[in-house]
């Protein structure tokens, strides 16, 4: 890779993690609005304000809704990396895979997005998510030999979207209730 990690880089890893974290549970949120519930949202989560869901489906589409934004994020990244080969764009790929192998982990101690609807449809709690990191770590991949993105520049990434992630999830537990 020709261009290093610099301040606008650091700047934009922090805006690529906190607009899809955000626009992650704003799909969530106007799904389960459009669905006709009235919903609440932080950062990290969206829940219901009030009642319980009409249906499993209902709570299935809400359940999806995020993860296909984030899946839909990863290609249009990825294929906007490939038209203008912009290095500056590449966080947002890197955080959609990061954050839906994150969601798989996290499905160890309570079941996320792809882990619940993958326990419903019967398919058990990781088929679905592993398919999902999967694809998105196939984006990653393809981008990364492409643009000559080397195990350093990914590291670093991880490095930065790690300490973004503790910073957004921190802030959502302590600071923005």
């Amino acid at each position: 890779m020709n261009s290093s990690i610099n301040i606008k880089y650091i700047l934009i890893t922090i805006i690529a993690v906190v607009s899809s974290f955000f626009l992650h549970e704003l799909a969530h949120f106007i799904t389960g609005e459009l669905l006709g519930y009235k919903m609440g949202m932080t950062l990290n989560s969206v829940f219901l304000s009030e009642g319980a869901y009409q249906s499993a489906w209902h709570e299935q589409l809400v359940s999806a809704a995020g993860p296909l934004f984030t899946i839909t994020q990863a290609f249009i990244v990825f294929y906007i990396i490939r038209r203008t080969k912009n290095d500056y764009w590449y966080p947002f790929l890197f955080f959609a895979f990061y954050s839906r192998v994150l969601a798989m982990l996290i499905s160890i101690i309570t079941p996320n997005d792809e882990a619940r609807i993958s326990e419903w449809m019967g398919l058990g709690y990781w088929i679905l998510p592993l398919i999902v990191s999967f694809i998105l770590l196939i984006l990653l991949i393809k981008t990364s030999k492409e643009q000559r993105y080397n195990l350093k520049f990914n590291l670093i990434n991880y490095l930065l979207a790690t300490v973004c992630i503790t910073i957004v999830v921190y802030s959502d537990q302590y600071l923005l209730k």
